[in-house]
């Protein structure tokens, strides 16, 4: 019986495991041995108690696709996958095959990863740096203002009561802000979340752009492994749809099907439903005319991967001075919302 309680692997751990079974399997080495000996080499905890029940599943049943459908931590199209390969004799070509894929996820992910990751530091710390202004630079200027027998007043005197508002209220605000960041990450993690989110990035060209390079990419990564583990064309669309997790994307998976059962062709299939357009679907159309569709889609996913982490890449050069600018701008308000002011009270007193 599948435990629901563990949470699904991620796409580190379906690597490590695909790889390490899949170099096992096409070594000669049984299931159930591959499973005692990475038993023996794993850590203990839940992965030791999981690998554990596999092996126990494997020694009942001599199924290692039963082992990782009970197990619940693994994802449907991995399922479907394995019990694939024990039915045509290639399990060891579709562990291989899925390595691979969860190779080049983890890299489509560490790029999105990087991607995101230093303007939200950069953003994190343009806030602090303001919070420190106008909770701690601010209230010290106030009170050269009242020893010059002045007093603050306009921007100065705005920037100030802020100061004094977040003071008195820190403990208030960072509950709300905790909430807040919980709150968004459980939003990220839901489907609903990661719709509505991918809708606002669509309204941007150049998200758009890179969120549908990536896409593309996992798409036809997919449609690589699928279909060179031995399943047919419509199993592999159907598949590879799930895998790429995009809604919009899966619109253009149904029109291939539909494409595809007109025609024959998957080559004209992709590019009549606008998967691959202009050289990648006539690189398509090629690849199935020659029989060769499995590298040309590797090699599509592989350079839909790299425009997408040049344009990321890009992004993070535009972001990164664009802050600095804003932050800058900012801090240099604050500044002479104060300096002017007092400046002034100074020049009159010479």
């Amino acid at each position: 019986m599948s435990d629901k309680s563990r949470k699904k692997l991620t796409a580190e751990e379906l690597y490590a495991f695909s790889d390490e079974m899949g170099m096992m399997i096409t070594s000669g080495v049984s299931a159930i041995q591959g499973l005692t000996m990475m038993i023996d080499e794993s850590e203990g905890g839940e992965e030791k108690e999981l690998l554990t029940e596999m092996e126990r599943v494997v020694g009942e049943t001599g199924s290692l696709s039963k082992a990782i459908d009970t197990a619940g931590v693994f994802p449907d199209y991995f399922v479907e996958m394995a019990k694939m390969g024990e039915q045509t004799g290639k399990m060891d070509a579709v562990l291989t095959n899925l390595a691979a894929h969860y190779s080049r996820e983890m890299a489509i992910s560490n790029a999105i990863r990087s991607a995101v990751t230093y303007p939200l530091m950069m953003v994190a710390m343009m806030f602090v740096i303001i919070i420190v202004l106008v909770t701690e630079i601010m209230p010290v200027f106030d009170r050269v203002f009242k020893q010059l027998g002045g007093t603050m007043d306009g921007l100065s005197a705005g920037f100030l009561s802020v100061g004094k508002f977040m003071k008195s209220n820190g403990v208030i605000l960072l509950i709300i802000l905790f909430a807040l960041v919980i709150y968004l990450i459980i939003l990220n993690k839901s489907t609903w979340g990661k719709n509505h989110r991918n809708v606002l990035l669509y309204k941007s060209p150049r998200f758009k752009s890179i969120h549908s390079k990536i896409a593309t990419s996992r798409f036809a990564s997919a449609m690589a492994m699928t279909l060179s583990s031995g399943m047919d064309v419509m199993q592999s669309l159907d598949v590879s749809g799930r895998i790429v997790e995009a809604p919009e994307f899966e619109q253009k998976v149904e029109k291939c099907k539909d494409s595809f059962a007109e025609t024959m062709d998957i080559g004209k299939a992709f590019s009549m439903s606008g998967i691959f357009g202009g050289l990648y679907g006539k690189m398509a159309i090629l690849g199935a005319k020659t029989g060769n569709m499995e590298n040309v889609l590797e090699k599509v996913a592989t350079t839909y991967q790299e425009e997408a982490d040049e344009e990321i890449n890009d992004l993070i050069a535009i972001v990164e001075p664009t802050l600095v600018i804003i932050l800058s701008v900012v801090v240099g308000i604050i500044l002479l919302s104060v300096m002017l002011p007092l400046l002034n009270i100074m020049s009159g007193m010479i």
